[in-house]
């Protein structure tokens, strides 16, 4: 095989192993495969996070997370104002979650992405539909929906669990 091809498929597996269209230890594999084994020294000059680095990350991400339900029920900001600080928060939380490669740690900052939208939708939906129950109920659903599609895609447990819990309890709430 030619140079130039190998250097195209080499590329395109990084691509593949940053945006996590395939495991890591698949990426890994191919480019030693492709490479010969002379797997080129660049991969190991990425720096990994310590784990000082780490957990000083994950505690900026809670506080982010406390920060966003203190605008939402804690503050006299307009609706506006709030949609605007809370999206920022759980954008920069998945952004930050994008480039964490520890899998555990994507969930776990998806999930709380996941859950500032939720309490914001639902803070929108009783704020502008009265306190209406259908609507409340139809917004719980579609974010079941959502959580469940992006569990089953990018195969994340949590998400998963959590769409199956929450339709649970709205189904016994319904029942009751």
């Amino acid at each position: 095989m030619d140079k130039q091809r190998k250097e195209i498929i080499l590329k395109e597996i990084k691509y593949w192993k940053e945006t996590k269209l395939l495991p890591e230890k698949y990426c890994d594999f191919l480019i030693t495969l492709y490479t010969e084994g002379d797997q080129a020294d660049n991969e190991s000059s990425i720096k990994k996070n310590s784990p000082l680095q780490a957990i000083l990350i994950f505690l900026c991400i809670q506080a982010m997370f406390l920060l966003a339900i203190l605008v939402i029920y804690f503050t006299d900001f307009s609706i506006v104002l709030q949609m605007g600080i809370v999206v920022f928060i759980a954008m920069t939380i998945i952004i930050i979650a994008r480039k964490t490669s520890n899998e555990l740690l994507f969930s776990l900052y998806c999930m709380n992405a996941a859950f500032i939208i939720f309490l914001l939708t639902i803070h929108i939906v009783l704020l502008f539909a009265n306190n209406s129950t259908v609507s409340l109920i139809v917004a719980i659903l579609a974010h079941c929906l959502v959580w469940f599609y992006i569990g089953w895609k990018w195969s994340i447990r949590f998400f998963t669990i959590a769409a199956v819990l929450t339709l649970l309890f709205l189904v016994i709430f319904l029942l009751r």
